[in-house]
């Protein structure tokens, strides 16, 4: 039968089990501190477990050899100085995590050593020297002089973490401080209650108050918390640099943000998009001296002291040789496409969400292909301040609707006919300046703008098809964002907008990305079946640009590809680029696709695209966009492809 004075002992024991059932989280990201804590429960676990079958046993001297109780009991008093020096460790990493004293960190962690290693020789020799506890000739045991000598080292080691927060409190958040002028009272209180009443178990309920204390302050802040990685999230890192800046603490950020995981979702699973996450999540969260956090879906970052300007280039170094390399998940290996940005604080007068906006505007990827490696510096400041005029600018715009629309024409290369045209969203500023559409455009894709633009760019190719009905009855294609087509009204409300202006279906041709079909296969597919049989068209756009899934392309009804101008660029110089376009084409035609490539710049391009076998031609050489009035007599005039280009002409 349990005795009255093992009862806190072994209530505590369940309340911890208890705890780590519900602390227990599948895929969580192993972080030092997260590591530590696991270390905490299971030897707070044991040692109270020990320390239950060491009572039990000592009341039974004449069953129990002398020996089985002495090797016990000396586990049992190291077990429990390691116990309490692996939390004084986790509240060293926390005080660390903010304070960044390395000294004082190396030296708290060095007495952490000491400690253990001294009491260790203590127990180990307490059989020679009697020094921690005794047996009589009856076998019953008596305490030794160093008997509470585990104590000792418990305030010694609060000690210590009291004088670290003292030099660090300044940079220290509120939770820290809770901890700790919550963890040593508590368990100073309970040490003492052990000393006035030493037959009485109560070393487990010191543990268990101790666990509980970080548990609810640090392991349970699920409002702060990524739910799948489970390092801390946007509003966690907001806080984060909220607090340094006021306090004055420079550090430094480097964020990191996937460019393709939706096409890795899509073409791998979403299972094995999570498995990347979490170990990319677990790589940043094992940096040395930094704190981890999931920013966005697709955004890593992590927070660094700043400690000058060459241990922070080392710091983005390691961010740059690391996603030079490939990463293994869901059985595959992959060299991820990534941007790679840092941001440094060192006393400038920046509000934290000025920061915060530019990470955001520097961590976005943009239609660039490869990896983008970005340094905040005076630079990158006057491009984030020109962001965000511009976004101020494209805001204004959508609301006043001052989208304008400018056609750019494909041509046949079979006989030179006129095949459609692409009509394009143009934009001049408040100044009349005209804003390149390469600097508008996947801002408008980042802010969600480019829906509105969109629907406008629709709306006014429409309404150009409705007021010229003299013209030869040719189709014309706009792009289409993710955003809309994944819209369930999106469907209605382009049909109404060709009702409106009393025009056929089979006008319209819809150009989607592999980005958009990555998002949601099967939704996009039902989304193009619907269409299709009201009889619009769509061109795949940008092929060669994502992934390229094959299989993927040909269960969706589309009637074009559009090879990108990338692969065009280099198809002169480059044998390899040249086979590769002719094998897609093949490839397409075998299909029942017709292949459009863009991007035609010069006569000798013009000439190879149509040596490979392409049905369509778009570029500069024989056309740049051009105004709807500028269109519509391009079409009066010579409905055919020019026989000398305008540029040529122009030259001449």
């Amino acid at each position: 039968m349990i005795k009255w004075f093992c009862l806190p002992e072994l209530l505590s024991l369940f309340f911890l089990v208890l705890i780590y059932v519900y602390y227990h989280e599948k895929n969580a990201v192993l972080t030092f501190r997260r590591r530590v804590f696991h270390w905490i429960f299971r030897l707070s676990i044991l040692s109270m477990a020990l320390d239950l079958l060491c009572a039990n046993l000592l009341a039974r001297p004449a069953v129990v050899p002398q020996w089985v109780n002495e090797g016990l009991n000396e586990l049992y008093f190291i077990l429990i100085v390691i116990n309490e020096s692996v939390i004084a460790l986790y509240v060293y990493d926390l005080l660390c995590e903010h304070g960044r004293r390395k000294r004082d960190y190396r030296l708290a962690v060095g007495s952490l050593v000491g400690f253990n290693a001294g009491f260790a020789a203590v127990a180990l020799t307490n059989s020679l020297t009697g020094a921690l506890f005794s047996f009589s000739k009856d076998g019953h045991y008596t305490r030794g002089p160093l008997n509470k000598l585990g104590y000792a080292v418990m305030v010694a080691e609060l000690a210590i973490a009291l004088a670290f927060y003292m030099r660090n409190r300044a940079m220290l958040p509120g939770r820290v401080s809770h901890v700790i002028w919550t963890l040593p009272p508590v368990a100073l209180l309970l040490g003492g209650l052990q000393f006035l009443y030493p037959e009485v178990l109560l070393n487990g309920t010191i543990l268990t108050s101790a666990v509980f204390v970080l548990y609810s302050n640090f392991q349970t802040c699920r409002v702060e918390q990524d739910s799948l990685t489970k390092l801390g999230n946007r509003p966690a890192l907001f806080e984060d640099i909220s607090l340094k800046v006021r306090r004055g603490f420079r550090f430094q950020v480097v964020a990191v943000t996937f460019k393709t995981l939706g096409e890795i979702n899509c073409q791998m699973g979403h299972n094995a998009g999570d498995e990347l996450l979490v170990h990319v999540a677990e790589w940043v969260a094992s940096l040395p001296h930094c704190t981890a956090y999931r920013f966005s879906n697709i955004t890593f970052a992590a927070v660094f002291p700043f400690r000058g300007a060459g241990e922070a280039s080392e710091n983005f170094e390691l961010f740059r040789t690391r996603f030079g390399k490939p990463w293994r998940f869901g059985g595959t290996e992959l060299t991820l496409s990534v941007v790679v940005c840092e941001i440094i604080w060192d006393g400038r007068e920046l509000e934290p969400s000025t920061l915060v906006e530019y990470l955001d505007a520097m961590a976005r990827p943009s239609s660039a292909s490869g990896s983008e490696w970005i340094r905040f510096n005076s630079l990158a400041a006057a491009r984030m301040e020109r962001r965000q005029r511009l976004e101020s600018v494209l805001r204004q715009s959508v609301h006043d609707d001052r989208f304008t629309v400018a056609m750019q024409p494909m041509y046949h290369c079979k006989d030179g006919t006129f095949a459609s045209a692409e009509v394009l969203a143009r934009l001049c500023d408040y100044e009349g300046t005209q804003l390149p559409a390469g600097e508008f455009i996947p801002l408008a894709e980042q802010t969600g703008l480019i829906e509105d633009i969109n629907w406008s760019v629709l709306e006014k190719a429409c309404a150009f098809c409705a007021s010229h009905r003299d013209l030869p009855p040719v189709s014309f294609s706009i792009n289409v964002s993710v955003q809309q087509f994944l819209d369930a009204r999106f469907s209605t409300r382009v049909c109404e907008c060709l009702e409106r202006y009393h025009l056929p279906p089979s006008r319209l041709k819809l150009e989607i990305t592999e980005r958009v079909i990555s998002q949601d296969l099967e939704k996009v597919g039902r989304m193009m079946a619907a269409l299709s049989e009201k009889g619009i068209g769509f061109y795949l756009d940008d092929f060669g640009v994502g992934y390229s899934n094959f299989s993927m392309l040909l269960r969706l009804p589309f009637e074009s590809v559009k090879i990108d101008r990338s692969l065009i660029a280099g198809i002169l110089d480059s044998p390899e680029n040249r086979l590769m376009v002719r094998s897609l084409i093949s490839l397409f035609h075998s299909c029942g696709f017709t292949v459009i490539c863009e991007g035609v710049e010069t006569a000798e391009q013009c000439r190879v695209v149509e040596e490979l076998g392409a049905d369509c031609i778009q570029g500069f050489y024989y056309a740049s966009p051009m105004e709807p009035r500028a269109f519509s007599a391009c079409l009066r005039q010579a409905p055919a492809r020019p026989a000398v280009p305008a540029a040529v002409r122009a030259e001449n």
